[in-house]
């Protein structure tokens, strides 16, 4: 699967996101198989629309899926455990459907964007 994050580079870069954050994007959607765009899109509507207890368990999933994410960094991407961990909580606002940081906030509303024009 050919990454879509370089799609939004050029927008990225005018908000100057890091390209660490880039980074990570790239990498969860390797490991997802799902562009950011539908990974963000996913989340914020499985979490608006869920109720109290629906939101624990969609909690309780994006904790799994960090840790799944960080393991699978280290395993099949070889990344030093630091590394990987700082790979996996970068995306784990996005996995909660929440942007978090000036920075992200901006990307996350890049993407939303995007989405709604198409």
């Amino acid at each position: 699967m050919q990454s879509k994050t370089g799609e939004f580079v050029a927008e990225l870069e005018a908000h100057d996101i890091e390209e660490s954050h880039l980074r990570s994007f790239e990498l969860y959607e390797e490991y997802s198989e799902r562009t950011i765009a539908d990974t963000i899109r996913i989340c914020r509507e499985n979490f608006a629309k869920a109720g109290l207890e629906a939101k624990r368990e969609l909690l309780t999933e994006v904790e799994r899926e960090v840790k799944n994410f960080r393991s699978w960094l280290e395993e099949t991407k070889n990344l030093e455990r630091t590394a990987a961990h700082y790979y996996s909580v970068s995306v784990k606002s996005l996995l909660l459907g929440l942007p978090v940081g000036v920075q992200v906030a901006r990307f996350f509303g890049t993407i939303m964007d995007k989405l709604a024009r198409k």
